[in-house]
C-alpha cells in the first residue's frame, strides 16, 4: 500500500515493510545531504508543500527537526509553538483547530499532553497528520529515529539484544520503539523499577506480534553485560501526579563510567533527549555514545515520512536486502 495521503499516529499503523522503506528513504535522503558534514549540505530545490508544527507540550528535537526536515525538502512552514498564543487559549477545541489549520498547509505535525489528542486531529483534519507525541502514549516518529540509528551502526536489526531502562510507564518513546524492535527480531529486556514497569498492554502487544515475552529486571549491572544497545529513558518529572514519588525514583539508574565497566566495547549506547542525570556527560565521549547522532537523524527520517505521505515519491518496490524482516 502507498504511504501517500496517510496519516502517522502510531507504528502499528504501517506495516514492517513500509517502516523498512522509511528508513530506505531516510538513508537516501541523509545522503543527498551530505548530512554527517555540515558544509556539504544541499539546498532542497523550491516546494509548493506546507508544514504547519502545532505543539501544546515544549520541544526542541521535534519541533525543530520536523521544521529543519520541511525546509531541506524545499518546503515551508507555518508554527504554533505556544498555545497559550492561539485560539485554544480561548477554549476552541483541539477537533476544531485540526479543521481550521488543515485549511492553512498541506501535513501537519502535533503534540500534545493528552493521550489520544493525535487520533482526533487524524479525525478532524483534511490533510496527512503525524503524532509528535500524545502525552505518555506514543511517539512514532522518535521510533523511526532510533530505528534509523540503530541500523546505520549495526546493520541489521534480527538478533541484536536491547535494553530499554528508565521510565517504561510514562516513557512515550518506549511505548513506541519496543513493538516495532520486536517485530524486526530484537530480543527486548526491560530495566525498570515494579511501579515504572513496561504497561501490560504493550508486552502483550509484543508477545502477540513476535511470538516473544520481554525479559524484565530492575538490575541495570547485570543486565548491561548481554547487551548490543542500551536505550536509556528520563525519569519524567511532567507525567507524575504526585512530585513525591518522582523524588523517589529519579536518579535510580545512572549511566556513567563505572556503569560501563561490564558492558561489551560494541555496545550502543542511546537516548532520546532530553537527558536529566541518567547519562553523565563523561560518557559524551565515549566511542559508544550514539545519542547526538541519534537526534540529528531526525531531520533525514522526517524528511522522508512527510516526503513519503505526501506523494513527493514513489516508495522503494524492496526494502533493501536483509533488514526488513528478521532472519
Amino acid at each position: 500500500m502507498s504511504l501517500a495521503g496517510r496519516s502517522l499516529v502510531s507504528l502499528e499503523d504501517f506495516s514492517t515493510q513500509e517502516i523498512i522503506s522509511i528508513l530506505d528513504l531516510a538513508e537516501e535522503m541523509a545522503q543527498a545531504l551530505g548530512w554527517e558534514e555540515a558544509e556539504q549540505r544541499q539546498a532542497a530545490k523550491p516546494l509548493d508543500r506546507i508544514l504547519a508544527t502545532l505543539f501544546f507540550e515544549p520541544s526542541t528535537r521535534t519541533r525543530m527537526s520536523f521544521e529543519a526536515a520541511m525546509l531541506r525538502l524545499g518546503g515551508s512552514v507555518i508554527t504554533m509553538a505556544d498555545s497559550k498564543a492561539s485560539s485554544t487559549a480561548k477554549g476552541e477545541s483541539l477537533a476544531d483547530t485540526a479543521r481550521i489549520v488543515s485549511g492553512y498547509c498541506d501535513i501537519i505535525a502535533i503534540r500534545h499532553p493528552q493521550p489520544g489528542a493525535a487520533q482526533i486531529a487524524v479525525d478532524n483534519a483534511s490533510v496527512p497528520v503525524i503524532n509528535a507525541g500524545d502525552g505518555h502514549n506514543r511517539h512514532p516518529t522518535q521510533a523511526l529515529t532510533d530505528l534509523f540509528c540503530l541500523r546505520r551502526h549495526k546493520g541489521r536489526f534480527s538478533g541484536l539484544k536491547v535494553g530499554l531502562c528508565g521510565d517504561l510507564k510514562y516513557g512515550r518513546t518506549v511505548h513506541s520503539l519496543a513493538p516495532v524492535l520486536a517485530r524486526l527480531g530484537c530480543e527486548l529486556v526491560f530495566i525498570s523499577p515494579d511501579m515504572l514497569a513496561m504497561p501490560p498492554e504493550i508486552v502483550e502487544s509484543i508477545r502477540q506480534t513476535s511470538d516473544q515475552t520481554p525479559q524484565q529486571t530492575d538490575d541495570l549491572p547485570a543486565a548491561i553485560s548481554n547487551l548490543d544497545m542500551l536505550y536509556m529513558t528520563r525519569i519524567q518529572k511532567e507525567r507524575f501526579a504526585d512530585a513525591a514519588e518522582y523524588e523517589h525514583y529519579k536518579g535510580i539508574y545512572v549511566v556513567d563510567k563505572a556503569a560501563l565497566r561490564g558492558a561489551h566495547e560494541e555496545m550502543l549506547i542511546m537516548h532520546p533527549l532530553p537527558r536529566v542525570d541518567e547519562i553523565t556527560p563523561e560518557i559524551d565521549d565515549d566511542p559508544r555514545a550514539v545519542y547526538f547522532q541519534q537526534a540529528a537523524g531526525g531531520v533525514p527520517v522526517r524528511m522522508a515520512l512527510m516526503a513519503l505521505l505526501l506523494g513527493l515519491m514513489p516508495e522503494p518496490a524492496t526494502p533493501k536486502s536483509g533488514l526488513a524482516e528478521p532472519a
